[in-house]
């Protein structure tokens, strides 16, 4: 995708702005964060990590009550950072934690956070 030359501060400023209040829905609904580092280190994980494509993660919200929040929080991501791809981490237990991550110009990787209950 294009990136729009935005520093990463305003990168970070208009994710805030697109998760602020938005709750990603599972057994218990839960609020994004905003990441500014990738926090999964080099090496064998200890938690099972797969990739998910975003037009499938998003595919899933298209019905929620949330549906325009979600899409401009996609827009948000796919306009400001590339190769933007979902994480799940932990994936096949009761919490899982949700990645939505990219690069910036900068070539830092940026993105937001959730977690989703799945018991």
């Amino acid at each position: 995708m294009d990136t729009t030359g935005q520093d990463d501060a305003a990168i970070l400023a208009s994710l805030r702005a697109a998760v602020a209040g938005l709750l990603y829905p599972s057994e218990t609904d839960a609020p994004f964060d905003v990441i500014s580092s990738w926090p999964v280190k080099e090496g064998k994980p200890p938690r099972k990590v797969e990739e998910v494509a975003p037009d499938d993660f998003f595919g899933e919200l298209r019905e929620s009550d949330d549906a325009a929040r979600f899409a401009q929080l996609r827009r948000a991501l796919e306009c400001n950072l590339s190769g933007v791809k979902v994480v799940r981490v932990g994936a096949g237990e009761p919490r899982v934690d949700v990645y939505l991550v990219g690069r910036s110009k900068s070539g830092a990787t940026l993105g937001v956070h959730t977690t989703s209950v799945e018991t």
